[in-house]
């Protein structure tokens, strides 16, 4: 994609333009969402420690970002330690970079993400990709019990567990999309904070210039609580809302840049 693109859509919620044509396998209720054994976890800690956070990091600053609001993780880390519990983050979805996010504000606690099937789809860098982090969404309604339990261990494990709730990519995309509600069934279930993750696009300045897309800013919010004086759908809802709120008004605040302009048919 280069700067001036314009794309035209018509449903904010299910038209994806990521374009990687991958073939995507099923995922069904017997894929392993979070293997347990010890051999796995000494070869994830390999590959997410030693393997992924250098690259990642790398990645990113060739790129051009910066984070703001880190301070916000640490202050909920701290809230939590008693607990060892984890929290989720919300974050809106502009490029396939978006889920290295969670590694990066996370650090030096490990972040998980919620991908496509797509994303274990690719033959020889599944079991890869999942010690990276990654727990796809399946694809039959058996697997959503192994699933939802997956995500649950991770939370109790004390990590973070990162949710796209725009759920496709649109590329350099500088404004919020509508959502659902239904990712937000998590939080309020176990009863944990949510943190709200804006990626924002600035136009580069002095020798910056030089580089042909924009610049990234990453926005962290305080934690946001589910409610639970309300029934867990009015709950869902509100947590949604509120976070909706925040990543639409941040966005607002932050991007300066238009590099792909995408206008409603």
């Amino acid at each position: 994609m280069k700067k001036g693109d314009v794309i035209y859509y018509r449903d904010e919620q299910n038209d994806d333009f990521a374009g990687n044509g991958i073939s995507a396998v099923e995922v069904k209720k017997d894929f392993p969402f979070a293997p347990k054994s010890l051999i796995w976890r000494i070869a994830e800690f390999f590959a997410y420690y030693v393997i992924a956070i250098p690259l990642v990091a790398l990645c990113w600053l060739f790129t051009g970002f910066t984070i703001y609001g880190r301070s916000n993780i640490r202050a909920l880390r701290r809230e939590l330690r008693k607990e060892d519990r984890g929290f989720f983050l919300y974050a809106n979805h502009t490029h396939w970079l978006d889920a290295f996010a969670g590694p990066l504000v996370c650090f030096p606690k490990k972040s998980h993400v919620l991908v496509s099937p797509d994303t274990v789809s690719i033959k020889g860098i599944r079991t890869f990709v999942q010690m990276l982090g990654a727990i796809p969404v399946p694809t039959e309604r058996d697997a959503v019990p192994p699933f939802v339990e997956a995500i649950e261990r991770r939370i109790e494990e004390g990590r973070a567990v990162m949710i796209f709730p725009e759920a496709h990519i649109w590329p350099f995309c500088n404004f919020i999309r509508d959502f659902k509600a239904g990712s937000f069934r998590y939080p309020v279930k176990l009863s944990v904070p949510s943190v709200a993750v804006c990626i924002c696009y600035k136009n580069r300045r002095g020798l910056g210039k030089l580089r042909k897309t924009p610049r990234r800013e990453v926005c962290i919010s305080g934690p946001f609580y589910p409610d639970s004086s309300l029934p867990a759908p009015e709950a869902k809802q509100k947590l949604r809302d509120e976070i909706h709120l925040w990543l639409k008004q941040t966005a607002e605040a932050h991007s300066d840049c238009e590099y792909v302009k995408y206008v409603r048919e």
